[in-house]
């Protein structure tokens, strides 16, 4: 018996001091109907903001969490239409000091500013995307359906501007991969 309350109160020791609080919303529909879901988190930094609709026999899956970083994963899949309305961004500033003076203000330069959108009318279709959202933003899509995509990304520092789109329309087996802030090797 001492075993198990020595057990247990090492567990309430160690648990709350590993954690950090997080939000979680995750929800699985299956429809034969019409489905409309949606989800954002705005912060002071990071915005992830998603709707998706189906109509027909539809199954549309999604979690997203919400801590030190924020991550989406939505999926859908459609025998009829679907659209998709997907964004990310994020702001990185570079806050710095004087060294030399502890009382100066803070000098805030602005960082990178990273911004990712999808969106897109389908005929049919599947929709798979993810989303991470901390010191790096990444977002990834896998679509195979029929219709019109259109996929945006653009990041700018005070050194370099990356602009990326995409519109496909007609059938189409579409994957992308796009990560902003990946540290360069030479």
């Amino acid at each position: 018996m001492n075993k198990v309350l020595v057990t247990l109160g090492v567990l309430f020791l160690v648990i709350p001091c590993g954690l950090t609080q997080a939000d979680s919303i995750s929800s699985s529909i299956v429809c034969s109907g019409a489905t409309w879901v949606s989800s954002s988190v705005i912060s002071d930094a990071r915005s992830y903001a998603t709707s998706l609709f189906t109509s027909d026999l539809a199954v549309v899956n999604r979690t997203l969490n919400i801590g030190e970083a924020i991550t989406a994963l939505v999926s859908g899949r459609s025998t009829g239409p679907m659209g998709i309305d997907e964004y990310t961004g994020q702001a990185h500033n570079q806050t710095t000091r004087d060294p030399t003076c502890l009382f100066t203000d803070l000098n805030q330069k602005p960082g990178r500013q990273d911004d990712i959108s999808t969106h897109g009318l389908f005929i049919s279709g599947d929709y798979l995307s993810h989303r991470i959202l901390s010191d790096k933003t990444v977002a990834g899509s896998v679509v195979n359906g029929s219709g019109i995509l259109l996929l945006k990304a653009h990041s700018d520092d005070e050194n370099r501007t990356v602009s990326h789109a995409s519109d496909i329309a007609g059938s189409m087996n579409v994957t992308e991969e796009i990560v902003f802030g990946e540290e360069a090797y030479d």
